[in-house]
């Protein structure tokens, strides 16, 4: 039967406080599609109603009359309905312990997959290849186990297991994740799927038969090694001090001195100083990412994949350090591999002023135009790939195969304003030069101010990054660079880019031993 869109129903949902609020249809049904409620009553043995009549039953011991009714309707909650709030004073951790012998029971713990949710997802090969924000994996779900568990039973990334409980089992390759808690070992379901479509089909395990299944939890190697598909390495920056990258701090020095991690330190320069190619443009154009509203979720990944037409590679591509995204999470740790801190870092093409990878392409593929972007002319490229050997921050993606062509999608389904690349070709971000040319058209027919919003901006459910005329002292990019925390990532390459980054300070309680 045909199921009737969120928007289209009624329903109630609850806050991470307790407080309730009644879902509202936000348009008339369309195809005259039934709710989920009516189908969970059907199912429950009674009459079907209408999916009002059933939430307004629901809650009418909460709101007994009509009038308590509306006003919960107009309010948008339902009053009284929070829980009591509850505070606890957390206890200063003691010290870590040495590590544990290896546990003989271990706890499994079961978690949606973070992109394929419960294998709703499975079929869909942009989430297969988009890589989990935390182990960095595409292409299934290796089982998840603490460091210390790997240590004592000498296993690395890769090696195979037997995941038993009780009666049941599974077999599965291991990735150590750094920081999961001790004695527990977590796998993600969703994968494994027997009739998904052509591209789940068979990807990953399904562990959904561990579950709710009584008995001990064991875990035995077989002496065998999977290859798992992972992203962590492939494009790694190199620099004498690794944490210049992803610079971080506290509070306290921030306060003391709030530019102690800002670009004042590498560069004495001004800021404006540092856009030295066509000052007098009109437009010059530029990016922030503040790195304290990052959190690594992937979704600008999936955004920019959608809006420039980025091929799907397959596993085995993945494999060869192939994959075509133009942007990348960087997931960096600090510390103990028992304890680290976890830190994310957007990473694109950076538009650089002195741009390196301009000086090496024979046939001038890839060159700057007059707002500061770094463009690529594809018709030119002819597959040296010297820019992406000379691109100090490991952007370039490069189609080895007609990639485009192997995804078998319809045309339709592609942006029709951006060209879809061929084999042997180079490609990056280009700051969606089709949305700033859109954006002008617009200004030009309206008689209005360019708006540019690109397509990672667009996505990103925290604001992390903001785009725009940096030529413009009132522009929102303009204030974030402002900002005394901003840096460029790898200064001493001299390549002034256009994108910046905004320092992450952190307010660590000191009487808890992170």
């Amino acid at each position: 039967m045909p199921l009737a869109h969120g928007f289209e129903e009624w329903g109630d949902a609850r806050a991470d406080d307790g407080t309730a609020t009644i879902l509202q249809p936000q348009a008339m049904p369309l195809y005259g599609g039934v709710s989920a409620a009516t189908i969970l009553h059907l199912c429950a043995g009674d009459v079907a109603r209408p999916a009002r009549d059933l939430v307004r039953q629901t809650w009418r011991q909460h709101l007994p009359s009509e009038r308590d009714w509306r006003a919960a309707l107009a309010a948008g909650v339902v009053p009284g309905t929070a829980s009591a709030r509850l505070d606890t004073p957390l206890a200063p951790v003691m010290p870590p312990a040495p590590p544990p012998a290896p546990p003989v029971d271990l706890t499994l713990l079961l978690r949606p997959d973070p992109h394929l949710w419960d294998g709703r997802e499975a079929n869909n090969p942009w989430l297969q290849e988009l890589p989990r924000p935390l182990s960095k994996i595409v292409w299934g779900n290796p089982l998840l186990i603490p460091p210390d568990l790997a240590r004592s039973m000498g296993l690395r990334n890769g090696d195979e297991v037997a995941l038993s409980v009780g009666a049941r089992r599974a077999v599965l390759p291991i990735w150590v994740q750094p920081g999961q808690a001790s004695g527990c070992v977590v796998g993600l379901l969703g994968s494994g799927r027997r009739c998904a479509g052509e591209t789940g089909d068979g990807v990953g395990t399904d562990l959904y038969p561990l579950r709710d299944v009584a008995g001990p939890v064991r875990m035995v190697a077989t002496g065998r090694a999977v290859a798992v598909a992972c992203t962590e390495h492939h494009a790694t920056l190199v620099t004498d001090t690794p944490s210049d990258i992803v610079r971080h701090g506290v509070l306290a020095r921030f306060r003391q001195d709030p530019k102690f991690l800002g670009a004042a330190q590498d560069d004495p320069a001004p800021a404006a100083a540092l856009y030295r190619r066509n000052p007098g443009a009109p437009v010059a154009w530029g990016m922030s990412i503040d790195l304290n509203a990052c959190i690594g979720c992937n979704v600008c990944m999936t955004a920019c994949q959608a809006e420039n037409n980025v091929p799907v590679v397959g596993r085995d591509e993945v494999l060869r350090q192939r994959e075509m995204h133009w942007l990348r999470i960087d997931r960096s740790y600090e510390g103990t591999q028992d304890a680290p801190d976890t830190f994310f870092q957007p990473m694109l093409c950076m538009h650089c002023e002195q741009a390196p990878c301009e000086t090496v392409c024979p046939v001038g593929a890839t060159t700057h135009d007059s707002e500061g972007l770094n463009v690529m002319v594809y018709n030119r490229c002819v597959g040296t790939k010297f820019c992406s050997n000379n691109c100090p921050y490991k952007v370039r993606r490069f189609n080895y195969f007609a990639f485009a062509e192997q995804e078998r999608r319809p045309p339709i389904s592609r942006n029709p304003d951006v060209s879809v690349r061929a084999r042997g070709v180079m490609e990056k971000c280009t700051f969606c030069v089709q949305r700033i040319a859109q954006a002008r058209i617009a200004a030009d027919r309206d008689g209005t101010v360019e708006q540019v919003v690109t397509a990672c901006q667009a996505a990103c459910p925290t604001q992390a990054i903001t785009f725009g005329d940096i030529n413009d002292p009132d522009a929102a990019v303009s204030h974030r660079k402002a900002s005394p925390l901003t840096y460029v990532a790898l200064p001493e390459q001299g390549t002034h880019p256009r994108v910046t980054y905004e320092a992450r300070i952190r307010n660590p309680n000191p009487a808890i031993a992170l």
